[in-house]
């Protein structure tokens, strides 16, 4: 690329790292029978309700999309909570492109983010491509967010603060009290993004909801996705919520019919799907304590999680060396390492039966390091 001039901060951008697929573990492993619990997927696959939604929609697939991104929108707006409309929500084609939008609005050269050492790394990432610096702080010895070290952190400077919750990749929340006394500490000048994107899996009562923020008219944006509680990972819908005129100058970073009429009439066919969100989260609730159980028996570290996933720290073996292990067993999980927690690794919740697999896997694994020793 000799005499091109180039970007200078896309220079500095790290590539992000995806979960191995079942198809690429089979083919570079020559395996069979693989398990993914690597990408906080939801093992009952997508609603039946959004499949023949999106079955229904495919011979329109050569019209633009325009008006189901409204219809989703007027949808969604009051199913989130009576106080919303349509002017309250932005649609992204996954939640990372509204991650993008959020970052393209209000970061710039100069400016900075403040985040969390261990968090999902698309944070950071996406401040470095539009010219700012992250700032990262700490996470407290139970793995939860330090939101008083957080607030100190904040100066002139400082244009966003990320906070994931329940947090991607330790499964912690944010409680609702812990963000109330945050917000009202936080300068005019800052705009707060609650990632909520695992908000669907969530049994305790004291987590936060940001809406409470949004309907109070402060600066804050709450990020979530069909992905997850929906099962639409493979659609690539997400949302962000805020104040209309928050949400109207986002649309200036939007690009035109930025997600498919087949993924979008999924969505809106997905949020009448009540039982299959109960079902999700009901699954992930139980098999957690499933895992819980587990991990107590192998003598293992974990935190208590609020997510479809769960986060294991300090093995007794390399968490690299084990999830490569686990990979060649055909099992597939996730290093932490790329989201700031190196000797960790993340499973996700799947189903009992995938979550057997994992264990016996796991333990197998765990026996053969005993055997070296």
């Amino acid at each position: 690329m000799t005499g091109l001039q180039l970007n200078p901060y896309l220079l500095k951008v790290p590539l992000y790292i995806a979960g191995k697929s079942i198809e690429e573990v089979q083919e570079e492993l020559g395996l069979d029978d693989v398990v993914k619990l690597g990408s906080n997927e939801n093992p009952l696959g997508p609603s039946l309700m959004a499949i023949e939604a999106a079955e229904k929609m495919l011979p329109e697939a050569h019209r633009y999309p325009n008006y189901w991104e409204k219809e989703l929108r007027r949808k969604l707006g009051p199913a989130l909570d009576p106080a919303f409309t349509e002017r309250n929500v932005l649609i992204g084609n996954g939640g990372c492109d509204v991650l993008r939008m959020i970052a393209h609005g209000f970061m710039s050269e100069g400016g900075e983010t403040i985040t969390a050492s261990a968090t999902f790394p698309m944070f950071s990432i996406l401040t470095t491509m539009f010219g700012g610096r992250t700032v990262e702080v700490p996470l407290t010895a139970d793995y939860r967010f330090d939101l008083p070290a957080m607030q100190k952190a904040v100066t002139p400077a400082t244009r966003l603060i990320f906070l994931c919750t329940p947090n991607n990749p330790t499964g912690a929340i944010i409680t609702q009290g812990e963000a109330d006394a945050f917000m009202a500490a936080i300068p005019d000048h800052v705009v707060v993004v609650f990632d909520e994107s695992y908000d669907g899996f969530v049994a305790d009562a004291n987590c936060v909801n940001s809406f409470e923020h949004i309907k109070q008219g402060r600066n804050v944006i709450s990020v979530r996705s069909f992905s997850k509680k929906s099962g639409l990972a493979n659609m690539r819908v997400g949302y962000a919520v805020g104040r209309p005129d928050l949400i109207e100058y986002l649309h200036h970073a939007q690009m035109p019919f930025n997600t498919g009429s087949v993924s979008l009439v999924a969505a809106v066919a997905s949020l009448d799907d009540h039982e299959y969100q109960r079902r999700s989260a009901e699954l992930a609730q139980e098999e957690r304590e499933y895992l819980y159980v587990a991990f107590d028996e192998l003598d293992l570290n974990y935190v208590h999680s609020q997510a479809n996933f769960v986060l294991v720290n300090d093995p007794p073996v390399n968490a690299k060396a084990l999830v490569d292990a686990l990979l060649r067993k055909g099992v597939i999980i996730r290093w932490a390492g790329s989201m700031g927690l190196p000797n960790a690794f993340r499973v996700t919740v799947g189903t009992h039966e995938q979550n057997e697999i994992f264990v016996a896997a796991l333990k197998a694994v765990l026996e053969e390091v005993k055997a070296t020793v």
